[in-house]
């Protein structure tokens, strides 16, 4: 499995983690040179736990620019150069004579050393150092750090496509060179990283589409910096985690008076003809996930065809006015039906005529139940924004890139390019939860408070997932979690289903029914490894 992210994180941007860097040399008195060499002594520890350095004679290139990042690469380089390593050398993009501050300090004490340092004051210079990428063992990135706001050009960029183009590992520290670090937007181009080394607090766009796919393995390295701090700063992201998470999971005690009416009701409405298998999978998963009972509601016919499917689920027949095609409840039997329920789960597979939109708007409107809502329902909702009420705040909405896209009128490019401000943009607009699903999940709360997911991978992406994780996040909502907390605890739940069937050695031909069948045993490892 890959390497979790432990403990309670939080992730700052730029302008956050530059107050805190000086909040801590000027309250605390840690100078400057102090934090680099704490950070610089982490990318060196990452460095050694990689396997990547085989022997003492390991050729290591460090690019350096004229900033704290360059000094934090100077400060890598000494301590590999003090660890024995004979063939260190940095490539600075600047003038040695010309650096200043902390980074002069490391720079001076790496020649003093007798490092070796390389200045590419002009494109001759990159020409005579270029032949050599190919003979190196790896390669450190300090060119460009985190207060990068403008496309990078020249040289700069000319290096980042050759350092693209090597064939090792590629360590960036604090964040791949040329990576808009608050929005994961690649400035131009950036490094393309096998891991990244950040200090102090993670940065939101080392964890966010598309952010994720140039950063590699992350590991936040302490610097010194108090981790209360960050709890406090405004703008603050929570990173989903296993130790945060678990904190999440309703009491699972299994004492000899537990019974299933005490763990929660789903009741989903999925399900159209050709569709019925979404239905099944959500209110399925939900009894996966734990919620004592789960009830599936879909047109007579349907229900008539589904019946024993699976046994453990409750089939609730809603009258049609032709086959598959279900008459809208009227507001007393929205209420029969949804007596003794604890959550509803509102869209896969329910098609998208006018029946289902009125189906959604009377359960929204005379129902208080916690509601998740996927799919169909949000095709029928952008359509039709009058079926939520104002303000529903017990609401959950999960769209994928295009059906957000739709919410916003916007195109899906635009939602991809701000993933943090779309899911905000839309949780404020309408009051409500705002699961943005995909690589880097972002959940937005009502007040704009933000969260993204540090779990999964590829094996997500296929037929049915989505109704597996509105099933999950549904059962959690039924167990009495808070609207946050039940889609954070089955974000990173479905996540780590993925996680953990890699590292089990499937790669490939994942179904969502592979994933469901984790389920059980993924919540418990989940509750279990603290």
């Amino acid at each position: 499995m890959k390497k979790q992210i432990i403990g309670d994180v939080r992730l700052l941007k730029a302008k956050s983690m530059r107050a805190l860097d000086d909040r801590a040399i000027n309250e605390i008195g840690i100078p400057g040179a102090v934090l680099m060499e704490e950070a610089g002594r982490g990318a060196v520890r990452l460095i050694g736990e990689s396997g990547w350095l085989k022997t003492f004679d390991d050729a290591i290139l460090l690019f350096a620019g004229k900033g704290n990042n360059g000094g934090d690469a100077f400060v890598v380089a000494r301590v590999l150069l003090l660890a024995g390593y004979s063939r260190v050398k940095v490539a600075l993009l600047a003038s040695g004579v010309g650096l200043s501050g902390d980074a002069k300090i490391n720079h001076d004490a790496f020649i003093n050393l007798g490092g070796e340092v390389v200045e590419l004051l002009d494109d001759e210079c990159w020409l005579q150092l270029r032949p050599e990428l190919p003979s190196q063992k790896i390669i450190v990135d300090g060119l460009l750090g985190t207060g990068l706001k403008s496309a990078v050009r020249g040289l700069y960029a000319e290096i980042i496509t050759a350092i693209n183009e090597f064939s090792g590992p590629v360590l960036a520290l604090d964040i791949p060179s040329g990576l808009d670090a608050d929005t994961g937007l690649p400035l131009g181009d950036a490094v393309r990283a096998d891991a990244t080394a950040t200090f102090g607090f993670g940065k939101p766009g080392l964890f966010v589409t598309p952010g994720c796919e140039y950063s590699g393995r992350v590991e936040i390295v302490d610097i010194g910096i108090p981790q209360k701090w960050a709890a406090v700063e405004k703008d603050a992201i929570q990173l989903l985690t296993a130790d945060f998470c678990r904190e999440l999971l309703p009491e699972t005690v299994l004492s000899a008076s537990i019974h299933k009416g005490s763990r929660g009701h789903l009741l989903t409405f999925a399900g159209s003809p050709g569709k019925s298998g979404a239905g099944l999978l959500t209110a399925g998963s939900a009894l996966h996930c734990g919620c004592g009972l789960s009830t599936l509601a879909l047109p007579q016919s349907l229900a008539e065809s589904l019946e024993g499917r699976n046994p453990a689920l409750m089939l609730e027949a809603l009258p049609e006015v032709e086959t598959g095609q279900i008459k809208v409840p009227e507001p007393d039997e929205i209420e029969k039906i949804c007596a003794g329920k604890s959550a509803l789960a509102i869209g896969p597979g329910l098609g998208l005529h006018d029946a289902a939109c009125h189906l959604i708007e009377n359960l929204l409107k005379n129902s208080d139940l916690p509601a998740v809502l996927d799919a169909d329902a949000l095709t029928l909702l952008a359509l039709n924004p009058e079926i939520l009420p104002p303000k529903r705040s017990l609401t959950i909405l999960t769209p994928h890139p295009g059906e957000m896209a739709r919410l916003l009128q916007c195109d899906t490019k635009a939602v991809q390019n701000r993933r943090l401000d779309a899911a905000r943009e839309l949780a404020l607009n309408l009051g409500v939860y705002v699961v943005l699903k995909g690589a880097g999940t972002v959940i937005a709360a009502p007040d704009g408070a933000l969260t993204i997911n540090s779990s999964g991978n590829a094996l997500l992406a296929t037929a049915g997932s989505g109704d597996l994780l509105t099933g999950m996040i549904g059962s959690f909502l039924a167990q009495g979690l808070e609207p946050l907390a039940a889609a954070q605890a089955g974000v990173f739940l479905h996540g780590l289903l993925a996680d953990r069937l890699l590292a089990s050695g499937l790669s490939r031909g994942v179904t969502v029914l592979e994933l469901e069948q984790e389920l059980p045993k993924t919540l418990s490892f989940l509750a279990e490894s603290g």
